[in-house]
């Protein structure tokens, strides 16, 4: 019943999601045009140089996106900062999503 109730009110357990991090506002190109065209083709979207961003997003493998909560923000934020090739960060994300959002319990690199 209480299951019932949560698919009722648009909330789903995530469990474990992967895929990567992007600037919210790509996202939708990304999922589009390919990562790769967007990064080649509008470089405000790429980390690389200003990886403090207002929200980030998550590409899965399966090209579905979900935008991160403020304390996932934060989170990733921090992972951007002690990595390297900031356009691939490939991490694992726990938590529920709800209408297109994840509520971030935890996030980690891949």
């Amino acid at each position: 019943m209480s299951c019932l109730f949560l698919a009722a009110a648009g909330l789903t357990i995530a469990g474990e999601m992967q895929g990567v991090v992007a600037d919210w506002n790509c996202v939708r190109p990304m999922v589009r045009d390919g990562r790769a065209n967007t990064l080649k083709n509008k470089r405000s979207c790429s980390l690389m140089k200003n990886y403090d961003r207002p929200a980030y997003g998550l590409i899965t493998e399966d090209k579905k996106f979900y935008r991160l909560d403020d304390p996932g923000n934060d989170k990733v934020r921090q992972l951007l900062k002690d990595t390297p090739d900031k356009d691939n960060l490939k991490v694992v994300v726990t938590g529920d999503v709800q209408d297109g959002a994840i509520k971030v319990a935890n996030i980690s690199e891949l």
